[in-house]
């Protein structure tokens, strides 16, 4: 793949699926980390297509490589009128700031308050339903 292809952030996804069934804690700590990172990207990506943005400071943080976006598109998809009608943006933030915090636990800390195996299992649940209701909203 050249620097020119746009990279399917799906891959994340599919790297963190082969580490599932995996004894070692080293996949299973990527793992989890590639779902938070897989989902991530395709949220991002799926608002700055969409142009959806809470102001002008929102879009300006979405388009930069500012740490804040990870907060930010959390805030878009709970605060943003198109996602009021439906829980799917309250769904979508929540779920996202939940793999978030395993991912931050996953690379972070020595020891996890779950079993990585459990942490991968709901960080696959989690990235799952996000990329479904992004494609209902498609």
């Amino acid at each position: 793949m050249g620097s020119s292809e746009e990279f399917d952030w799906v891959e994340f996804n599919n790297l963190a699926d082969s580490f599932l069934n995996e004894d070692n804690e080293a996949k299973q700590r990527t793992g989890i980390s590639r779902y938070y990172y897989g989902t991530f990207c395709i949220a991002r990506d799926f608002l700055k297509e969409n142009g959806i943005f809470l102001n002008n400071h929102s879009k300006k943080i979405l388009n930069s490589k500012n740490p804040e976006v990870h907060r930010e598109i959390s805030n878009i998809f709970k605060k943003h009128n198109q996602f009021q009608k439906n829980k799917y943006g309250r769904i979508i933030s929540n779920d996202l700031n939940k793999l978030r915090k395993m991912r931050n636990e996953a690379d972070y800390d020595g020891k996890t308050s779950h079993s990585l195996e459990y942490m991968m299992k709901k960080s696959k649940n989690k990235s799952e339903r996000i990329l479904k209701i992004l494609e209902k909203l498609t």
